[in-house]
């Protein structure tokens, strides 16, 4: 990622998410407090292409079980949980080069199980959906 682009996102209030975790392997992933939630986010390259040419599609899954997933965890801090089922929707093609934004929200909160749906963004426009439930595990 080019210099200019990393710091226009740091104006923005994004922060790099570098856990040394699977996300990590995919590209510079970043976060960011928003309303009632933290976002998650990515510039893609060139690498991220599918072979139509446009963002692979694991790309938005990978990020949606990320986003949904430490959001569930937020809502209950020292739980651990696991994706016990999630459906990703594609609704537009993403082109290289764009930020692609994750957005998590919880639907039902319960003690053994968090629904979540997320949102993906490029830029007002959302680009995918997705549903999914985190079970607790001991």
């Amino acid at each position: 990622m080019s210099a200019p682009a990393h710091r226009a996102l740091l104006d923005e209030g994004w922060q790099l998410l570098d856990d040394g975790t699977f996300v990590s392997h995919i590209g510079s992933v970043y976060t960011r407090a928003a309303e009632g939630c933290e976002e998650l986010g990515i510039l893609t390259l060139p690498t991220h292409r599918n072979l139509s040419g446009n963002v692979h599609g694991g790309i938005l899954m990978s990020l949606f079980d990320r986003a949904m997933g430490r959001h569930a965890r937020g809502l209950h801090p020292g739980e651990r949980f696991a994706t016990g089922t999630m459906t990703v929707d594609f609704l537009r093609q993403v082109r290289v080069g764009d930020f692609i934004r994750i957005r998590p929200i919880a639907v039902k909160d319960g003690r053994r199980a968090v629904f979540m749906r997320g949102e993906a963004h490029v830029g007002e426009r959302i680009v995918g959906a997705a549903s999914a439930t985190f079970l607790a595990i001991h």
